[in-house]
């Protein structure tokens, strides 16, 4: 039947008749020839991955892949097989591409990706990626997965820069954007052997050389126990973010994350190395740090209770279902605050704890601990934008439970110390160059956009923002502190990439501030109209592109946020 003689026949007898024209007919004709070949493509490209998968291409010596990871994807524990069963497609055909490039290197791996095209990979990765999340894990009987636990939720910072695994690939393992693979379910023998083959340099080409420089850090021992941990995971609910797209795509870049179902963390078994002994709180340590209580230390009681709650408000503030109301933005207290607020040089909250009451320029005011709290969730937070619309009361039970914390953390602190060392972020002195948004863009582009996206709206793992939004209105505002160019780059020297497997200089950290501070975000809460006189009244610094430059929209940077009049 041709096209024409099908619209007549779709056409309802009583529907006005209407000519079609040659000019439109042929754009119809086009529509539906290219709309068949999409259908058929995508057939086709099925049955390719489905053959591959369960027959091989035995013409080219091809075996099935199913063979080794299992029809369901799961993978296998017998011979180290990888859960392929909803991975990233863009991350599964890049492994492809390592395999080709020497980057990855395996005795059948290797031969059969030079034999498979360019379609025939796509065909794969997408299949693999649209399956159920399957896992043939097994944790070996002599491995209890409590051991790994402290490594992959909390990272070992002080000692060793090591920050946590979940702190890249979610933290139950669920995988975030196109880099970062899901770690959950994964055979135990298939993460030891990866391991081993990045510290060893048999396997590279991970972005950046991240896990080259982890592993670097980590012991056989250690490695074991991470593994197992992962590797007892459920796979559940990991499929959303292994598939998702990659950070800042259109896809996630303004999903709000749901309320985390996550489970309640098993007890460490044991402190973390560097703390042994020392009794917490009370010694510095080898920088003349001050030494929080141990994670594990917290009191057994309804204060420890509280503790322990606003421990987790810290981490998952955006989330949280009694905090998740009054933030505005996809931002958590530990963006800024490193390790839950623990790490010196990070702004950690032990010392933040002792200095107030303290007078702040900002707020020409004395302002109490409590009040310091709020300014947070009214800036970094954008509480403005939050469901409630502002920060939460000085007699929340939001404000309680973060408080418990501090006061917690800063156990053994000297009360009224505000020359702390480890204090805020080490101030970066300026360089001869100044710094340059355009120079910046650049270092951004290799050294951050893998991690928190090309266009700055960060990544999330399932429920939970893992790499925060730099810029956009999933980011702070522009009364936040980090707005600033001085505090990004003195934070950025310091502190990033998470780390610091590799070190920016201070030109670079410069830039890469003022390029992240040249876009637009959420309007200032202080703004009363007209972005000049805010200007004139909050932004006054040298260090400010508020009201003083102009965006990517070639507005003056205040006047397209959320909110403005101009």
């Amino acid at each position: 039947m041709s096209v024409r003689l099908a619209l007549l026949h779709l056409t309802p007898s009583n529907a006005p008749k209407r000519r079609i024209s040659n000019a439109m007919l042929v754009r119809i004709q086009f529509a539906i020839l290219i709309l068949l070949i999409s259908l058929v493509t995508a057939a086709s490209a099925d049955d390719v991955a489905k053959r591959l998968v369960t027959l091989g291409d035995p013409a080219r010596g091809i075996e099935p892949c199913a063979t080794c990871h299992q029809a369901n994807g799961g993978g296998s524990e017998s011979i180290g097989a990888p859960r392929l069963a909803a991975v990233n497609a863009f991350y599964l055909a890049q492994q492809i591409d390592n395999f080709n490039d020497g980057n990855r290197k395996h005795s059948i791996m290797q031969p059969w990706a030079e034999l498979l095209t360019d379609a025939e990979i796509a065909a794969l990765s997408e299949y693999f990626a649209a399956l159920p999340p399957a896992s043939n894990a097994r944790v070996p009987a002599d491995s209890d997965p409590k051991d790994g636990e402290w490594l992959a939720l909390d990272g070992d910072w002080t000692e060793r820069r090591l920050p946590a695994c979940g702190q890249c690939h979610g933290r139950l393992g669920s995988g975030v954007g196109q880099h970062f693979p899901a770690l959950a379910g994964q055979p135990y023998s298939y993460l030891v052997r990866q391991m081993a083959a990045w510290t060893t340099g048999e396997r590279t080409g991970d972005p950046l050389g991240m896990m080259g420089a982890v592993n670097a850090k980590l012991s056989v021992a250690e490695i074991q126990a991470v593994a197992a941990f992962y590797a007892s995971l459920p796979v559940a609910d990991s499929a959303v973010a292994s598939g998702a797209s990659s950070p800042g795509s259109s896809a996630t870049a303004m999903s709000p994350p749901q309320q985390s179902s996550e489970p309640a963390p098993m007890a460490h078994k044991k402190p973390l190395p560097h703390q042994g002994e020392v009794p917490s709180g009370r010694l510095p340590g080898k920088a003349g740090h001050f030494n929080p209580p141990a994670r594990g230390d917290k009191p057994g009681d309804a204060f420890g209770e509280e503790v322990a709650l606003g421990e987790r408000i810290f981490t998952q503030t955006n989330s949280h279902e009694i905090s998740g109301k009054y933030v505005g933005n996809q931002q958590t207290c530990e963006g800024c605050h490193l390790d839950a607020g623990r790490l010196a040089d990070a702004a950690p909250m032990w010392a933040a704890w002792v200095a107030y009451p303290a007078y702040r320029s900002k707020d020409k005011q004395v302002n109490t601990i409590t009040e310091r709290i709020q300014g947070c969730f009214n800036y970094s937070m954008n509480a403005q934008a939050s469901e409630v619309g502002h920060p939460p009361a000085a007699e929340s039970p939001v404000i309680h439970a973060l408080e418990s914390y501090l006061y917690w953390l800063a156990t053994g602190a000297p009360t009224g110390d505000k020359a702390m060392p480890g204090r805020g972020y080490p101030k970066l002195a300026e360089t001869e160059q100044g710094f340059d948004p355009q120079r910046g863009a650049a270092i951004y582009e290799k050294n951050c956009a893998i991690c928190h996206g090309a266009d700055g709206t960060g990544g999330d793992a399932s429920d939970t923002m893992v790499f925060p939004p730099l810029w956009g209105a999933r980011s702070y505002n522009w009364g936040a502190g980090m707005h600033r160019i001085d505090t990004a780059a003195a934070y950025i020297k310091t502190n990033m990439p998470l780390g610091n497997f590799l070190e920016l200089t201070d030109q670079q950290a410069w830039d890469v501030a003022a390029f992240m501070n040249a876009h637009e975000r959420p309007q200032d809460p202080r703004f009363a109209g007209v972005v000049a006189e805010t200007a004139e009244q909050f932004h006054g610094s040298q260090f400010d592109y508020y009201g003083k430059r102009e965006g990517a929209d070639g507005k003056l940077l205040g006047t397209s946020s959320p909110g403005s009049a101009q």
